[in-house]
């Protein structure tokens, strides 16, 4: 065993996904020597893109997105000089789209809050009188205090909601940044988005899809690490935490080293770090270890022919909830464009009973669906079809399991928690994980 000995502040930090590498960049800027241990050998955790060996395109394990509102993420980005793939060349609207009609919620003719109210009242789809209890209801939900313990649902409901403006509007935005839905989600969940992104003025309201393949998002960390002192170690994993006494001093890795530190912070999802503590201590977070998950599906589509579909579009009345056409949104390479034209995907949030059906069977009912919604895409012909299930994609935040988050403090001496599952008054998002590790780090200096 291999002794490594510190002569200055050091923190281990478990995990290189989101919230590890916010933890990481935060701590290395207070001059704290940082170790990154990474169990597999790419960083990004969730949140990574990979190469279709096919067609040669750039894939994400699932389209994410964020919005002007996320500043924990934006500030790791801009740190690392990957701000400008989240900057669209312009401001995208969302097209909503059904078999029959559609509509457009467009927020940016106006800036701050006055458009987000004019986006609101220029869907046509709605009555006038849906329009307005769709702007009550926003205002509502975004300035109330106490919607903890209650659903989303009932929230809605309190504030007598039209169903179809439940169903058109409410629901796709549950789903879309909870990741469950309006009767199980946990509503003071969306009343943080909604005052985040729609209430928070300037451009917080705006819709930033990256460009670029997730891990390009975070390609030059490592070597900002290194120039900050820091260290990422892949392939390597944790065995278990270094004790003394009651205090958590290092960690001990799969290549039998023993790293000790004045810190240990966990950026891991909440199963695996119960693993991490002594069978003494996992009785005190039994409520962590109860948490479930809820599967996000992505189909990724190509056709004979390109697409001119809107960037992104919600769908109404179908399983497939949000299509992105990443001919328009992705830098794609000129031979894959040749081969393939056109290159769709469709995100499906909150898919537990969809994430058990066969691969082929969910490319085909998403397929069925586009045809029968874009006349362009029942005249093309699919030449591939590539589905991604990522079953663990976020926690389920119910009005129950909301309590069971837990701060950065573990109430353990020198460990600390980062996550997206954990307490930051966010749902399980990019900007949570990046927020929960900057939270987690700011406390190693008072350690």
């Amino acid at each position: 065993m291999v002794m490594v000995s510190t002569h200055k502040k050091r923190c281990v930090i478990i995990g290189a996904g989101v919230a590890g590498i916010a933890a990481a960049m935060e701590a290395a800027q207070q001059g704290i020597e940082v170790i990154v241990l990474e169990a597999h050998r790419y960083i990004g955790g969730r949140a990574r893109s990979f190469l279709d060996e096919v067609t040669g395109d750039t894939l994400d394990n699932g389209q994410h997105v964020a919005m002007g509102c996320y500043s924990s993420l934006r500030s790791m980005l801009r740190q690392l000089g990957t701000e400008s793939l989240l900057q669209p060349d312009e401001p995208i609207p969302i097209v909503f789209r059904s078999s029959a009609e559609s509509d457009v919620f467009n927020p940016y003719r106006l800036p701050g809050i006055a458009g987000v109210l004019g986006g609101i009242m220029g869907m046509k789809s709605f009555s006038w009188r849906e329009r307005l209890r769709l702007l009550y209801g926003g205002i509502r939900i975004g300035i109330r205090r106490g919607t903890r313990g209650h659903t989303v649902s009932s929230v809605l409901q309190a504030y007598k909601q039209p169903r179809k403006v439940v169903q058109r509007f409410w629901e796709p935005l549950a789903l879309a940044t909870l990741n469950a839905p309006p009767p199980t989600a946990d509503a003071s969940l969306l009343t943080a988005v909604v005052r985040k992104a729609f209430f928070g003025g300037g451009t917080s309201h705006h819709l930033l899809v990256p460009r670029a393949g997730l891990s390009q998002l975070w390609e030059p960390f490592p070597e900002w690490l290194k120039q900050h002192g820091g260290e990422l170690r892949l392939g390597v994993r944790v065995e278990e935490l270094v004790w003394l006494d009651d205090r958590v001093i290092g960690v001990a890795t799969s290549d039998g080293e023993e790293i000790r530190a004045s810190a240990v912070i966990t950026a891991v999802p909440p199963k695996a770090f119960v693993r991490l503590l002594p069978p003494t201590y996992r009785e005190r977070f039994a409520s962590v270890e109860s948490f479930e998950t809820m599967p996000i599906v992505s189909v990724y589509l190509w056709y004979d022919t390109p697409m001119h579909l809107p960037p992104v579009v919600g769908l109404w009345g179908t399983q497939s909830q949000w299509v992105f056409n990443r001919d328009r949104i992705v830098e794609r390479l000129q031979e894959s464009r040749a081969r393939y034209p056109g290159h769709v995907e469709v995100t499906i949030s909150g898919a537990r009973a969809l994430a058990q059906q066969p691969a082929e069977a969910i490319a085909t009912l998403v397929a069925e669906e586009l045809r029968s919604i874009f006349p362009e895409v029942a005249e093309a012909t699919l030449l591939r079809w590539r589905v991604i299930k990522e079953r663990s994609a976020t926690v389920l935040l119910t009005p129950k399991s909301v309590y069971y988050r837990l701060g950065p403090q573990s109430g353990i001496a020198g460990l600390l928690i980062a996550g997206d599952w954990t307490a930051t008054g966010l749902p399980a998002t990019l900007e949570g994980a990046a927020q929960s590790g900057r939270s987690a780090a700011r406390l190693v200096a008072h350690l």
